[in-house]
């Protein structure tokens, strides 16, 4: 996990803390972390017990070799998560999260879109190893990127599997050719073929490293195929890339991250920023 060097977890004062305080310590490890802040957002003033119950918590569940900070500040909690999370310059963001509850749908989306570093969606259910990791692939650009972040992982921890996921459809409009939607359905998984095989040598990537599917969508509804694929699977982690501050790589624009999180799900979703591009130009100029 190239330059996370510091990070910004969240904490609720909830029974998902200790967990994500276990995953942020794996994670931390493995990139190598130099600083963690673990942050609660309260609607009011609260007193030294509660910041020592956090402490106490961290001092127990966080074992990476790195600093750790916990830090309690009043407002709304994705304001102040991007607030602080700017402020102190993080690579990335650890939010817990709880499926089926509205508050996390919306949280979660405004940090996938407004935050300037990466964020990464941990369910109470996210197993604490990292073992397989599933990107689903456009070959676009933000495509490039988070092949390189699991590459990276890879690099970093070992034996882990990279597994490359895309998925495509038949046009609505294939009646007009004359074919049938199989015929149809073959000729696009021709085409998809093709298209990897280009953006394999413009990338120049290195196939015994990772392991190439493909899938059909029959519904077009990407974000169910992602999903049911890396748990059918096994994956331990979804790794998506974000385009600019607002937008999400061509197949998973809009909330297909946000999606791979809203229902009952158990799959880490790491949503991978640059940093720099995601920051305003004045801004650049004054971290040159």
């Amino acid at each position: 996990m190239q330059n996370l060097n510091k990070f910004l977890v969240c904490l609720d004062s909830s029974p998902l803390d200790e967990h994500i305080i276990k995953y942020s310590s794996m994670i931390a490890e493995l990139a190598g972390c130099d600083k963690v802040y673990f942050v609660h957002i309260a609607q009011k003033n609260l007193s030294l017990k509660v910041k020592k119950y956090f402490q106490e918590k961290i001092q127990e569940h966080f074992t990476a070799p790195c600093e750790t900070e916990m830090q309690i500040h009043q407002g709304k909690n994705a304001v102040q998560i991007l607030k602080w999370s700017e402020f102190k310059i993080v690579d990335l963001v650890i939010l817990g999260i709880k499926p089926k509850t509205e508050s996390t749908g919306k949280h979660a989306a405004r940090l996938i879109n407004e935050a300037q570093c990466s964020v990464l969606l941990v369910p109470p259910t996210a197993k604490l190893k990292l073992a397989k990791v599933i990107i689903p692939l456009d070959f676009s650009s933000s495509s490039v990127t988070a092949i390189n972040a699991a590459l990276d992982i890879k690099e970093k921890a070992g034996d882990i599997e990279v597994l490359l996921h895309h998925v495509y459809f038949v046009p609505s409009g294939y009646t007009h050719t004359g074919k049938s939607y199989d015929e149809m359905a073959e000729i696009m998984d021709k085409n998809k073929r093709r298209e990897y095989e280009q953006f394999k040598r413009e990338q120049s990537l290195d196939e015994s490293k990772y392991e190439l599917i493909f899938e059909l969508d029959e519904d077009q509804n990407p974000s169910d195929n992602i999903y049911e694929m890396a748990k059918e699977r096994q994956a331990d982690m979804i790794i998506v890339a974000s385009r600019g501050r607002t937008k999400m790589a061509s197949l998973l624009k809009g909330s297909t991250a946000v999606n791979l999180i809203s229902y009952d799900r158990e799959i880490a979703c790491l949503v991978v920023k640059n940093k720099a591009e995601n920051m305003g130009f004045f801004e650049t100029l004054m971290k040159l």
